[in-house]
């Protein structure tokens, strides 16, 4: 087994044997695997070599961690691709589908910021983009509570470890009501891209969560009386990887799961927000999840739901014996359940603490539920053996959130 990279999170490649219905490009960056996209079953990779391992992208420099910034330095001649072969893999997100997206490379018109505007630059979905700060203090507005009602809201997270090439974040000094504070180098991944039209930014230091401890989070130090009082995180670990906050679902999984914690600035700001060069990515995917193949993409509007996935329950046929089954992170109770062949099952998820599911995709079975909430879904037991059922929520699975019915 291999692990790529699609969109900044991790994926693995096991090697798959038979016809394969699909096909992808994986470049071999020089440090990286880096999937084009996330194919449907088994799938040709057509492999790539890519080099230099980094390019500019306006002021920046950037890796090439990420097939969008790959599409775009093929596209302005930045990079030379040399085709090294192909297999046939199956392709499965580390976290699940729901967190990855498809998405597709546009041109946008360049824009030329306003010289008595600052810039600073943050990341979506992984890629470099600029906010343009249109208001003369570096941090202005009212704040998240009080957002304009005329304008978009986007969430700026501030984690740490800033691109050394960046001019974003230099540390500052910036007044408080207790005096004169360090503002601590920091980089900026934002929720959603509203597209270059001015927008509420509030921002929001993300620091270790009550779940976060020196084997899952890691953080960069600060210096006395800075803001925030605490160290801000830059990378946690998502089953076998360690992965950057350059991401807003990353950030937004650990919040979701405790390993981080988000602690809101003072004020926000107005800003417009465009990536960084005249020929200008802009990202296209599905709010919901993986787009399917040869499916359009959509412009992305705003977040994807990772509370709920956007599938229903599977249908519960009438008579079903109930199978009362609860779950917390990360297991199930009882984690062995018990069918004759041909028996109508009705599964009763109740989860105890984060949304979770039930997923036994050789029967058909899947059923959700949020916090607190018991929800049914149900399944046929239509031929005998031993089935492995799991929770497909975000890395859930790979931490041993599974369990086995056996059909007799």
């Amino acid at each position: 087994m291999h692990t790529a990279w699609h969109l900044g999170l991790p994926v693995s490649l096991n090697p798959a044997a038979g016809t394969a219905h699909d096909s992808a490009r994986l470049f071999d960056t020089g440090g990286r695997l880096v999937l084009d996209r996330i194919p449907s079953g088994a799938a040709v990779l057509r492999r790539f070599r890519v080099e230099p391992t980094a390019i500019p992208m306006g002021k920046i420099t950037v890796p090439l961690d990420n097939h969008a910034v790959i599409e775009y330095g093929l596209r302005h001649g930045l990079l030379s691709l040399t085709e090294t072969g192909e297999d046939v893999f199956t392709v499965s997100p580390v976290a699940p589908e729901r967190f990855s997206v498809a998405t597709r490379i546009e041109s946008a018109p360049a824009t030329a910021p306003d010289p008595g505007e600052r810039a600073i630059y943050g990341w979506y979905l992984g890629m470099p983009l600029v906010h343009h700060i249109i208001l003369p203090e570096y941090y202005g507005g009212t704040g998240p509570a009080d957002p304009s009602p005329e304008l978009p809201s986007l969430r700026t997270y501030i984690t740490g470890t800033v691109e050394h090439q960046a001019l974003s974040s230099p540390v500052r000094q910036v007044p408080t009501a207790s005096g004169t504070k360090t503002l601590i180098p920091h980089q900026n991944t934002t929720d959603t891209h509203p597209g270059n039209r001015p927008h509420n930014s509030f921002g929001f230091f993300v620091l270790r969560g009550p779940k976060g401890d020196d084997g899952n989070v890691l953080t960069d130090p600060c210096p006395p009386d800075s803001i925030p009082d605490a160290p801000l995180a830059h990378r946690i670990r998502i089953g076998e990887h360690w992965v950057r906050l350059n991401h807003h679902q990353v950030i937004e999984y650990g919040v979701e799961t405790g390993l981080l914690r988000l602690e809101p600035l003072e004020f926000g700001g107005i800003m417009t927000a465009s990536f960084p060069d005249a020929g200008q990515l802009s990202i296209a995917c599905d709010p919901t999840g993986v787009v399917p193949p040869g499916e359009m993409a959509r412009r992305t509007v705003g977040t994807m739901n990772l509370r709920k996935m956007a599938r229903a329950n599977s249908p519960v046929r009438e008579g079903a014996r109930r199978v009362a089954v609860s779950c917390r992170s990360f297991s199930f109770e009882p984690a062995e359940i018990e069918a004759r062949v041909g028996e109508h099952v009705a599964v009763e998820l109740t989860s105890l603490d984060i949304p979770h599911n039930f997923t036994l995709e050789e029967l058909g079975a899947f059923v959700q539920a949020d916090k607190g909430e018991t929800a049914v879904g149900g399944f046929t037991a239509d031929r005998a053996g031993t089935y492995e059922f799991y929770c497909s929520d975000t890395v859930h699975r790979a931490v041993g959130m599974h369990g086995t019915l056996i059909i007799r």
